[in-house]
């Protein structure tokens, strides 16, 4: 019986031992959990760097896309105003070859052969001279040019009669206006051809020594003054840009000149 109670004190002190053994460690394991707690406030100082990281985020937003441009506006082109009728016309005669446009000017010095107004028979004439000048007047009726100009001229002319030393002479001055029409027909580019009109006045001297066995009628001479007109063709063709020659083809003064020509 003793030995029992030996026992059963026995087992009561052991087990209030390990029961103190046991909640020893339960108190000291408090200090643990006190470390630990400041071990967690990194954690805070996370979320103190939140801050930081929003610059972070911030930076990885995409760039704004700039605005589009806006679309360059094309003024359009002006539109060329047309060429005047004349302008045209010049550009037509251009591409034509013609030389003769409105406010050229072209003189011809010529040499005439043959008999002229109203001389048959067995007249013998001197060679006309003539100088005329043309200048153009107007384009765009039809597909040439109008020109305006006047000529002088002087020719003689004389009857030997037979048997004697007789003679009768005439001497002829023209005053003319004249109007032609200038359209290179050939379209040649260095050829200008024309027609045209001439009217003024011929001043008409004569003389004839046949009277002069006569006192009264010695040195006799007359004068007198007609109207004159005449129609002709011509041509001229430019060794140059300037200097040329020329030919009329007509009932004008003489029914041919032949010469040079010259372009302004």
């Amino acid at each position: 019986m003793k030995t029992l109670t030996t026992l059963l004190l026995a087992a009561t002190i052991t087990s209030g031992t390990a029961l103190a053994q046991t909640k020893t460690p339960a108190r000291t394991a408090k200090p643990a959990n006190t470390s630990s707690a400041p071990a967690a406030r990194p954690a805070a100082t996370k979320a103190t760097t939140k801050p930081a990281a929003k610059p972070s985020a911030t930076t990885s937003k995409p760039a704004p896309k700039p605005a589009p441009a806006p679309a360059p506006t094309t003024t359009p082109a002006p539109t060329p105003a047309p060429a005047p009728a004349a302008e045209a016309q010049t550009s037509n005669q251009a591409a034509a070859g013609e030389l003769f446009h409105k406010g050229t000017t072209m003189v011809n010095l010529g040499v005439g052969a043959g008999l002229g107004y109203g001389y048959y028979g067995t007249l013998k004439s001197t060679p006309a001279l003539s100088l005329s000048v043309e200048h153009g007047l107007r384009e765009g009726l039809g597909p040439g040019t109008i020109g305006i100009g006047g000529l002088v001229g002087y020719k003689s002319y004389h009857y030997d009669y037979p048997s004697s030393n007789y003679k009768a002479t005439w001497t002829n001055i023209i005053v003319a206006a004249r109007g032609t029409y200038h359209y290179n027909v050939f379209e040649v580019p260095k050829l200008d051809t024309y027609a045209g009109l001439s009217l003024g006045v011929r001043i008409q001297k004569w003389s004839d020594s046949y009277y002069d066995d006569l006192p009264e009628m010695r040195d006799y001479s007359s004068s007198s003054a007609y109207l004159t007109t005449g129609v002709f063709v011509g041509a001229r063709y430019f060794f140059s840009n300037n200097v040329g020659a020329f030919t009329e083809l007509g009932y004008d003064m003489n029914y041919l000149k032949l010469g040079l020509t010259a372009k302004f």
